[in-house]
Parts: structure tokens; C-alpha cells; sequence
């Protein structure tokens, strides 16, 4: 009795010790699904792998080049804290500077009723809500003096109470160098708001706080390859189309209520011109500065009012004008000299084009007959309308899309953009609006036509591309990304905390002119060696990239870039 009892309370002992043990052990660690995925496609909230084991990213490019990769995490219960680390060689952690990891941020696409990620979230940790597909983004800068080779590192993925994913990351760094973006090749002429980048940071305008702001987005844009500097020299140049006005950077003063006959009396403050125009030439925008605008657009309208401080009162006023009218004239031949002046003091005459937008015969027939009287000597920049005629032509030329893919009218436009294309002091480039609906760079079109357009600038032989905005934000475009044109039309980056966040189309904006000035270097190997089998496969690479319209799966630019890669990898030793 004695034994058994001491047996069964050792028994009992064990037990409790085991339990003990147990109640002490850590909950298993949770685990989650982490695949690539090319950046050439959205993923969306339900986006799902047949390959969830895949761990590894394959990257090629040229020194100095900043290079994509896209991961996909996915978890069947809520993921807390998901963070991405970059390795790199030698296991040390990349320093910003030359790598980073961005989350992709949904929003609400009317037209799909689909979330919809774009914005590239610069945070450390970001939380995914479990059976929800999540972008993270890798951006990688290969410094330009990098010597050619193939690099590896590893990007590592953890969460709270998770065990982590490793993908191993191999860059092959080609034998050849990018220049930096201000000497690019390729054109990209995107628009700007200054003044808008106040109203979306909540800053007062042309404050301090507004203009540190300003040289952040300059920053950016000269980073993606932005040329030209858009400037709005009277008030509202486009009636307020973007639902809020674009501010001057011309103060216009004139004391009391402006009469016929007085234009002399006009004064004219060019300090808010003068710090944006400098401020994006000393961040690499430096190229062109567009000078908006003679008349309001765009359209056929001929309304060209201008607002001014009465400098008696205190208080503005708006003259009420018309293209052509007598006082448009006088004020308009007024202001041109004084205009003329100040740019030529600055030095930056020669950049300056007066911009009019998706302007008609009509109406530019009259602007081209003041302008040949009264200011001969201006560069003109005519974007989506009438070019000009034998008395004056334009120096910049922005056509259609729809003018190039359309076969008839393209061979009425195709003598143009060679002879524009020729003149290394002229631009010419085309461009996407409000439509088509594809290809095109809006929230719901597939990321493939951000890096397409590049492409087809190579194609139809234009010097680049041409967008209306790159940073005119709806009143709260977190919430509500659409403004009377489809979601996305009006912006690339979005405000951050203290500066612009990319947008993923604005990403594959860039790509598509990176593989535009490496199919150049490529090209220019080709020629030179004299290998026209070489000069066929980048034809060819071509030739794939610009499909638009096919019964076949479209194939990713990617693909084609790849062919560019296999030429500079065979003749560009030496090249670095």
C-alpha cells in the first residue's frame, strides 16, 4: 500500500512537473506566405502564388542605375510589424542611401471599385491584416563608380510572433554606366504645381516651411529624370481645372482699378520665380522653364484674365480679358519686355518657352500675330494644339497619343517629329491625358504602361514624354484619389510627412527611361562594333516592348530589357 501510494504521488509530481514545463513553453512562432513579383503588375488585396516557396530576386542594370524589385506578403492571421531588412554581400545591413524597402499603401479606385496600391510608404513597420496580399517595394541605387560583377544580398522579412522570410537578392551590375539623371537623354516633361505643394503639406504658401518643402519635391523630380521647370506667371492659368488654382509666382501690382492706357503703370515681383526657377536648377531640373500662360486653358477658350494686387486698397482684383482684345494687347506688350529682361539677367532667356495648352488654330492664329509683333525673339511651347505656321513655329511640340498609334495619322505627323526630333534645339514629345483609357498612367492601368511610354518615345522617334501634372493633388487624395478625370490623371507622388512619397507608376516612369538611355548605349555599341545582328535583337527588344494590343498575353518590359542587357553585356567592356 505504502509502495503504490509513494509511486502514484512520484506520478503525480511528474505530471505536475510536466505541466509546469508546458505552461512555460513559447507558442509556436506564426508563419506567412512571402513571394516576388514582377513590378510590372499591381497586386492586388486577394493576389495569391503558385509558386509561395519562390525566394529569390534576379536584378540587372548599369552603374548608377536605381533598380525595382516587388515582394508579395501574405498571412493567414494578422501580421504585426512586418518589416523588410536589406543585406548586403557581407551580411551588413544597406544603408538607405543605396537601398530601402517601401510599402505599397491602397486606395480607392472609383473606377474599379478595387483598392488599389500605389503610394510607396516610407515607414519602418507596416501591419497586414490577415488573408490580405501586402506590396513591399525594394528600391536599389548601384553607386556609378560599382565595377561590373554580380553582387548577392538578401532582403529579410519578419513580424511580431513570426518567423522570418528570406529572399536571396543577386544583382548583376552590367559593363556600362548610367549618367545622372539631369544629363539624361530622354525628355520627361511633367508639370508642376508649386504653389498646390502648400495647400496639400497644410503650410502657408511661399513660407519657409513651404519652400524647404518645394526643394524635397525638386529634389525628387530631377531624381526620375524631370527637364523642365513649370511656372505660372499670371494667376490661375488654368481656370481652376484641378479644383483649386495654380498661384502665380509673378506678383502682379498696380495701384487702383486698372484703366486702358495704364499698363505702364504695372509692377512686377519675380522673387517667387526666381527661388522655385533656382531651387530646381540646383537640384538638377535645369533644362527648360515653361512660362504660363498668354491665354487660360485649355481648351478653345480665349479667356485671359489676370489677377492683381491693387497696391492702393490692398485688395485683388481680376481684369477680365479676352485673347486679341485691346487691352490684352497693351498689357501683355507691357509685361513681355519686362519679362524678357529679367530672364536674360538671370541668364536663363534661351530656357524660357511661353507655354500654351491644347490650344486650337483659331485661337493660336491671334497669339502668333502679337507675339511675331510685339516679342518675336520668345520661345514657344505648344502642347497638344495648333504647332504654327510659316510666320512663327513652335519650338516645343507636344502631340497626342492617339496622333502616333492611329496609322493615318501618324503618317501626317511623322515628317513633323523628324524634322522637330532632328533639331537638337526644339522638342518634341507626346502625350497622355484624360484618355485614352489605354495605355495610359492611371490608379487602375497596369504599372507596364508607366514604363511603356518611354518606350514608345524610342519607337516613334520623340524626344521623350509629356504629362499635364505630376503633383496636382485632389483635396484629400488618401481618401478620394479621383478629381472629375479618372483616379490618378493629376499626380505621380503623393505628400508625405516632409516631402513627396513616390507613387509606383513614378517608379516605372523612371525604369522605362532607364531602359530608354540603356538601349541608347546599347545601340551606340551596336553601331559601332558594326553588328547588325546586334542592332536586330534590340529591334527586336523594341518591337516586344511596345505591344499594346494583342489576342496573347502582353509581355512584360522586363523581357525586352533583358535583350538590351544581353548587348551591353557582350560589348560594353570597357565601358566603365
Amino acid at each position: 500500500m505504502v509502495k503504490l501510494l509513494s509511486v502514484t504521488l512520484g506520478l503525480v509530481f511528474l505530471l505536475s512537473g510536466c505541466s509546469k514545463d508546458v505552461s512555460q513553453e513559447k507558442p509556436p512562432l506564426k508563419t506567412f506566405e512571402a513571394w516576388p513579383a514582377p513590378i510590372e503588375v499591381r497586386v492586388y488585396q486577394g493576389a495569391f502564388s503558385r509558386e509561395p516557396e519562390q525566394r529569390e530576386i534576379k536584378l540587372a542594370g548599369l552603374a548608377g542605375e536605381v533598380l525595382s524589385a516587388q515582394v508579395v506578403v501574405k498571412g493567414s492571421e494578422d501580421l504585426e510589424g512586418l518589416k523588410g531588412t536589406l543585406f548586403g554581400p557581407e551580411g551588413q545591413v544597406i544603408p538607405r542611401s543605396l537601398g530601402c524597402v517601401r510599402f505599397g499603401a491602397c486606395l480607392q479606385v472609383d473606377e474599379t471599385m478595387t483598392l488599389t496600391a500605389d503610394p510607396l510608404l516610407e515607414q519602418e513597420t507596416v501591419d497586414v491584416p490577415a488573408n490580405v496580399a501586402q506590396s513591399v517595394w525594394l528600391t536599389l541605387h548601384l553607386p556609378a563608380d560599382i565595377r561590373p560583377g554580380t553582387y548577392d544580398g538578401k532582403l529579410e522579412l519578419s513580424a511580431l510572433s513570426c518567423e522570418a522570410v528570406d529572399f536571396r537578392i543577386t544583382v548583376e551590375v552590367l559593363p556600362a554606366r548610367l549618367p545622372e539623371p539631369w544629363n539624361w537623354s530622354y525628355y520627361l516633361n511633367i508639370w508642376q504645381d508649386p504653389s498646390g505643394v502648400a495647400r496639400a503639406h497644410k503650410v502657408q504658401v511661399w513660407s519657409e516651411e513651404h519652400w524647404q518643402i518645394l526643394e524635397r519635391y525638386a529634389e525628387n523630380f530631377a531624381a526620375h529624370g524631370m527637364k523642365s521647370i513649370m511656372t505660372s506667371v499670371v494667376y490661375d492659368p488654368w481656370k481652376s481645372q484641378s479644383g483649386y488654382p495654380f498661384d502665380t509666382l509673378v506678383e502682379w501690382k498696380y495701384p487702383g482699378v486698372f484703366k486702358k492706357g495704364g499698363a505702364d503703370k504695372f509692377e512686377w515681383n519675380f522673387t517667387a520665380f526666381d527661388r522655385y526657377v533656382e531651387l530646381m536648377m540646383k537640384a538638377g531640373v535645369r533644362e527648360k522653364i515653361d512660362c504660363y500662360a498668354l491665354v487660360m486653358g485649355p481648351g478653345g477658350t480665349t479667356d485671359a484674365h489676370i489677377r492683381y494686387l491693387d497696391s492702393s486698397s490692398g485688395e485683388y482684383r481680376t481684369i477680365e480679358l479676352t485673347v486679341g482684345e485691346p487691352a490684352w494687347r497693351e498689357i501683355w506688350s507691357a509685361f513681355l519686355p519686362v519679362l524678357r529682361k529679367h530672364l536674360k539677367e538671370k541668364g536663363w532667356f534661351e530656357k524660357a518657352l511661353l507655354g500654351f495648352d491644347e490650344k486650337p488654330e483659331k485661337v493660336m492664329k491671334l497669339i502668333f500675330d502679337f507675339i511675331v509683333q510685339e516679342a518675336p525673339d520668345f520661345k514657344v511651347a505648344s502642347s497638344g494644339g495648333y504647332p504654327g505656321d510659316e510666320r512663327k513655329w513652335g519650338d516645343e511640340i507636344v502631340i497626342h497619343i492617339d496622333d502616333m498609334t492611329n496609322e493615318s495619322r501618324w503618317a501626317q505627323v511623322e515628317p513633323l517629329v523628324k524634322r522637330m526630333h532632328a533639331d537638337k534645339s526644339r522638342y518634341i514629345s507626346f502625350y497622355t491625358a484624360c484618355m485614352p483609357y489605354f495605355p495610359n498612367t492611371f490608379l487602375f492601368s497596369p504599372l507596364r504602361e508607366s514604363r511603356l511610354m518611354a518606350w514608345l518615345a524610342w519607337k516613334y522617334g520623340f524626344d521623350g514624354y509629356t504629362r499635364w501634372a505630376v503633383n496636382a493633388f485632389p483635396e484629400d487624395v488618401w481618401t478620394q484619389p479621383n478629381y472629375k478625370w479618372h483616379s490618378g490623371d493629376m499626380y505621380f507622388v503623393y505628400p508625405g510627412k516632409d516631402g513627396p512619397l513616390d507613387g509606383m507608376r513614378w517608379e516605372l516612369m523612371r525604369q522605362g527611361i532607364q531602359d530608354y538611355e540603356a538601349l541608347r548605349m546599347a545601340w551606340e555599341m551596336a553601331e559601332k562594333a558594326g553588328r547588325k545582328d546586334l542592332l536586330e535583337k534590340l529591334g527586336q527588344a523594341v518591337r516586344q516592348a511596345t505591344i499594346i494590343d494583342s489576342c496573347r498575353w502582353i509581355p512584360y518590359i522586363e523581357e525586352a530589357r533583358s535583350l538590351v542587357n544581353e548587348v551591353i553585356r557582350e560589348l560594353g567592356q570597357g565601358a566603365v
